[in-house]
């Protein structure tokens, strides 16, 4: 089953994208939640035996402590060197800095650039794209 992972160090932010997928079906055990991007990293690392469990579609934020989006996204790049790893990146943030906008559109595992809040509408279309059997 395809997995969602929801990045993200605001809790509030993180629950109520979990409530807004699972209003699309998604169901709870599919939905990972994680509150930066070394929770992610650490996860898929001790998954990379079994990449069936990592998460096929990532909601990442930008601006977090610890390991940030910009961060992860690096590191990504050399994980996904070492194995068959591809998962959708969209990046959801409240930054409307434009640099941060062109940084990510040179990014080619980047779906794309969505600022906060997320809406049902905007999930919806993004799993009838890329997961249209899910809903």
């Amino acid at each position: 089953m395809n997995k969602t992972a929801i990045i993200d160090d605001n809790m509030v932010f993180r629950k109520v994208t979990q409530i807004l997928l699972k209003n699309i079906g998604i169901r709870e055990e599919n939905i990972l939640l994680f509150e930066n991007g070394k929770e992610m990293f650490d996860f898929m690392e001790s998954n990379s035996n079994s990449i069936n469990v990592l998460p096929q579609m990532i909601f990442l934020d930008l601006n977090m402590p610890v390991m940030d989006g910009w961060d992860f996204l690096t590191q990504l790049q050399g994980y996904k060197k070492k194995t068959s790893y591809n998962p959708k990146i969209y990046i959801l943030t409240s930054s409307v800095d434009q640099k941060d906008y062109q940084n990510v559109v040179n990014i080619t595992t980047v779906e794309k650039y969505l600022i906060k809040p997320i809406n049902e509408e905007t999930i919806t279309k993004i799993y009838k794209e890329y997961y249209p059997e899910i809903l």
